[in-house]
């Protein structure tokens, strides 16, 4: 496939690939917009590349990447450090025991267990910054922020079904 690049870099390189991607997408999501508060309702990218890394290839995606993942997420977007990576480990957590279930679906099916998902991972950030801020918080942000992860969910599914397909199939 590759000539003159050494066949173990490139397997190294397809090893941590999905990872790599995913840095990059929660990045470019925690770019800062000129829109009064884009923070706080900014596209959780980092939530679908774990749902979707660890339902089609969860030998490529380990519950320490999923970590990693929330942990860089909290340090680019300014959030308490550990919060993202908590709920990261959860998600991971219940996808993992669903895989089956959600291999067995079509994309309408994945989309609306996404949905569940990013609600649930919504409501679970919400709770955690009360026990860390002591304090009500209002949640009408943080569902808005699910919702536009869950808009969001269909273009970034395509981009990484697109570079799974090319650059991580089983016998390349």
């Amino acid at each position: 496939m590759m000539q003159g690049f050494p066949r173990y870099l490139f397997l190294l390189f397809r090893q941590f690939l999905p990872v790599l991607i995913s840095l990059a997408l929660v990045l470019l999501a925690a770019v800062p917009l000129s829109v009064p508060g884009y923070g706080q309702i900014a596209v959780n990218a980092g939530l679908v590349c774990v749902f979707h890394w660890s339902v089609s290839r969860p030998d490529l995606f380990s519950p320490a990447a999923a970590f990693a993942l929330g942990l860089w997420q909290d340090l680019v977007t300014g959030t308490p450090i550990g919060l993202n990576a908590l709920v990261m480990l959860v998600v991971y957590g219940l996808i993992g025991s669903q895989q089956l279930f959600l291999r067995s679906r079509n994309y309408a099916g994945r989309w609306f267990c996404f949905v569940l998902v990013a609600v649930l991972a919504a409501l679970l950030t919400w709770l955690i910054a009360m026990i860390l801020n002591l304090r009500l918080i209002d949640p009408s942000p943080v569902l808005f922020h699910a919702l536009l992860t869950v808009g969001a969910f269909p273009p970034l599914v395509w981009l990484l079904s697109r570079l799974q397909t090319r650059w991580l199939v089983e016998n390349a």
